[in-house]
């Protein structure tokens, strides 16, 4: 293959693979909190599990909102983010982080008042559904516009998102909702969300191995970050982290340890450290194509 012929670079005048360094580990940590917290919100809303829904809205205020403000340079500018709402999906999912804010939190207070009518209530649960699931996929559809980083240009990257936000969401209400009212009162729940996180982890695990697959026979660029996951620097850290523990320790956990408060705190644990880890790696390994050569073009 051609990228066995090029090797790392920095940001000196030479040919070969650069690395993307515009997002960082403080972006991966703002995606893991929007995800995790909008996949809690997300399954938490289906059994009127209020601790769930105020988790996942603190998650994705606090862990998204505040990381975004953290990276930008100059927060006090954080508002031109909203100016491009019709071609960027970071804007997008910013208004989106907005909207689930302020309705998302007014349905949970008309949960325990009440105070809405029905008609009101419904249309306040579908806005936040709707902000919910923008914040899910987003970032994979952000990623997946990057089509000079072969790694993340994939249509497969918000499903990635979509897949890991349900997953999270999953494990997260188990781990809250195992001693409370939820479980309490209907015991076949913790059996159905044990089951779903064993479906999802196998959707996962395909749906990352499709991502490395495309990479892999893609460009030069997406060559060297596949091989850089699976065989160079970084393939420890995703074999172990992201694919051992996150899918596989958690997936045998939930399908056949016994039932139990520890169980659960260690199924999610592994899970979600694997899910850290997949979006702490996404943006390390991803290397732009190598400049063939610095030298001008010229037509005869």
């Amino acid at each position: 293959m051609l990228s066995t012929h090029f090797k790392i670079v920095d940001d000196d005048f030479r040919v070969g693979f650069r690395f993307q360094k515009a997002w960082g580990t403080s972006m991966a940590t703002a995606f893991f909190f929007g995800e995790a917290g909008a996949g809690l919100y997300f399954v938490a809303q289906f059994f009127d599990f209020a601790l769930g829904m105020i988790a996942g809205l603190l998650m994705v205020m606090l862990g998204k909102g505040g990381g975004h403000l953290l990276h930008l340079g100059r927060p006090s500018r954080g508002w031109r983010a909203f100016t491009k709402i019709g071609s960027s999906w970071i804007s997008r999912g910013l208004l989106a982080i907005s909207v689930f804010t302020v309705f998302g939190t007014l349905h949970v207070f008309d949960l325990h008042t009440g105070l809405l009518p029905q008609a009101a209530s419904w249309l306040v649960a579908a806005v936040a559904i709707a902000a919910c699931l923008t914040i899910m996929v987003y970032q994979g559809f952000a990623m997946s516009h990057s089509s000079s980083i072969a790694l993340w240009s994939t249509g497969l990257m918000p499903l990635a998102s979509l897949t890991y936000a349900l997953l999270n969401g999953v494990v997260l209400t188990l781990v809250l909702g195992f001693h409370a009212a939820l479980f309490a009162d209907r015991p076949e729940t913790v059996q159905l969300l044990r089951i779903a996180a064993v479906a999802l982890v196998l959707y996962g695990v395909v749906t990352i191995l499709s991502l490395l697959h495309g990479a892999k026979y893609g460009s030069e660029g997406g060559q060297e970050s596949v091989r850089l996951l699976l065989r160079g620097a970084f393939r420890n850290w995703f074999l172990a982290l992201v694919i051992g523990l996150g899918f596989g320790v958690s997936a045998l956990m939930m399908a056949f340890a016994p039932e139990g408060y520890a169980v659960m705190i260690a199924a999610a644990g592994a899970e979600l450290t694997g899910y850290y880890a997949f979006r702490v790696l996404m943006f390390r390994a991803a290397t732009y194509d190598p400049v063939m050569s610095f030298a001008p073009h010229f037509r005869r």
